[in-house]
């Protein structure tokens, strides 16, 4: 019988790596990269939001501290008058805007009238701000006077929708009339009689005191 041969794998000696080992490749990871960069970004701009706060709460001391300094350079019952004062005066335009004075109108008059003419009675009648009714009675020396005055009547800015009638000759040779018109407010009224320095010298007066930046 032939002899049998028995084979074996398994190495008899230790299998001896290379001469300086053996090394995987190394490889970056992109994610860990990335995760630091933002780690350190967002180190960066933390410091710099604490920065700007820091720099906003000692600006917001110092103008703090500005605001109280300047305050303290006037006098709180001098503002307090002034205070006052500037109430009284916006209301007494108020009232003065709707108050109406005549003897503007009767200066006017005066310039409007011709010496053969002469008024002697007057009627005022107040529909609105805008709408003032006026009625005055008249004599004259004639006619031809009459129509002048008319004439001279409606050329006026102040006056409106002028309308002369009732002309009548009289006993005495004169001759009556009647006119009727819509007054201007502007005429009348008697804030425009008050220049605004007198307002200021009022102040002045009120105040007692000027005061320095």
């Amino acid at each position: 019988m032939d002899p049998q041969f028995k084979t074996s794998f398994i190495p008899k000696k230790p299998i001896v790596a290379p001469a300086g080992g053996y090394h995987a490749p190394s490889t970056i990871n992109l994610f860990s990269l990335l995760a630091m960069t933002l780690f350190i970004i967002a180190l960066v701009l933390s410091g710099a939001v604490f920065f700007y706060k820091s720099l906003l709460t000692k600006q917001i001391e110092s103008n703090k501290a500005t605001l109280e300094r300047a305050k303290g350079a006037f006098d709180p019952e001098l503002i307090e008058r002034i205070i006052r004062l500037d109430t009284r005066i916006e209301t007494s335009k108020k009232l003065l805007s709707n108050h109406l004075a005549l003897s503007p109108f009767f200066d006017f008059l005066s310039t409007v009238t011709l010496r053969t003419v002469r008024f002697k009675d007057f009627s005022f009648l107040y529909l609105s701000k805008d709408k003032i009714k006026l009625e005055m009675k008249g004599q004259a020396e004639s006619y031809a006077s009459i129509a002048l005055e008319s004439d001279l009547l409606n050329s006026q800015k102040y006056l409106r929708d002028t309308v002369v009638s009732d002309m009548a000759l009289e006993p005495s040779g004169l001759v009556s009339f009647k006119v009727e018109a819509t007054i201007d407010s502007g005429l009348i009224s008697y804030s425009a009689t008050i220049p605004d320095e007198n307002l200021i010298d009022e102040k002045t007066d009120i105040m007692g005191t000027t005061t320095q930046p």
